[in-house]
């Protein structure tokens, strides 16, 4: 089987439970176990964050790397420090509170074997709560082509991507400065490269949703997006629907928070990454 890395980040305020659930179903409830996982602590964390990767660490010693960043530097910075360290051209990534199902890594690597034109391979998603009880499942086009003109709407789930790690780097790897949406902003710029994009058809990751989700989610983080969106709609030639339709986050990041759960349970019913 093809050797790749898997690639996670932690910060100070994951929950340490959930970080050794997401552990435990890379390292351990694996069909096919990953050649390493390499894990980049984002700064200082707490001591009970700091016991669950010790106790990984001690059990899986030449397959589980742990760099620490001095300072809190986001998600983009740490991702980026991790990509340089990563032994293998394959990648996957895995957010540290989410669950891979069991056979993840076995079924992106067969389609990525029996696929080579792709260079980033993701999937749908369950959704789950603080308990990890089942909400719903997050869908996702499966084509290139519905992948490419949907780009807009960020059609790749990012904790459940694998993906050629030349082809990442070439394309700038991740934006240093970027805290938030640093996935979004990096898949247009790979489909500007000309990057092969696919979803498998099954939710391969258990994706954990709480009210903090839907809090982090300001205005200024939502600004933000939409403005990643707009250029990359048109460095992309994408449609006027695009277009407009990348400012939809800065509407709902005006609403309260519960208007907002509200309001994304009864869009999910239009979601045009459901519909291919």
């Amino acid at each position: 089987m093809t050797p790749f890395s898997v690639l996670v980040s932690v910060y100070a305020k994951e929950k340490p439970n959930w970080l050794a659930e997401a552990l435990d179903s890379i390292l351990v409830k694996q069909s096919v176990l990953p050649s390493e996982v390499v894990l980049v602590v984002d700064g200082p964390i707490t001591d009970e964050l700091e016991a669950v990767i010790l106790k990984y660490k001690s059990q899986y010693s030449e397959t589980f790397v742990v760099h620490h960043l001095s300072s809190n530097y986001g998600l983009g910075y740490a991702l980026n420090e991790g990509l340089k360290i990563c032994k293998y051209d394959l990648i996957a990534r895995m957010d540290a509170d989410d669950i891979a199902q069991p056979n993840r890594f076995k079924v992106q690597l067969a389609f990525m074997q029996d696929n080579p034109i792709v260079d980033i391979l993701g999937s749908p998603a369950e959704d789950i709560n603080e308990n990890g009880e089942s909400i719903a499942v997050r869908s996702v086009p499966s084509e290139h082509d519905d992948i490419y003109k949907l780009m807009w709407t960020c059609p790749l789930i990012h904790p459940s991507v694998m993906f050629k790690k030349n082809v990442v780097l070439n394309a700038g790897s991740y934006t240093k400065s970027l805290k938030r949406r640093q996935d979004y902003e990096l898949w247009f710029r790979c489909a500007q490269q000309g990057a092969h994009f696919a979803n498998i058809c099954e939710p391969l990751i258990r994706y954990r949703i709480t009210d903090n989700t839907y809090a982090r989610n300001s205005l200024k983080v939502a600004w933000q997006q939409a403005m990643i969106g707009y250029k990359g709609c048109r460095a992309l030639s994408l449609g006027l629907k695009a277009h407009i339709g990348v400012f939809y986050p800065v509407f709902k990041a005006l609403l309260p928070l519960k208007a907002r759960k509200v309001l994304e349970g009864l869009i999910k019913n239009f979601d045009p990454r459901g519909k291919h």
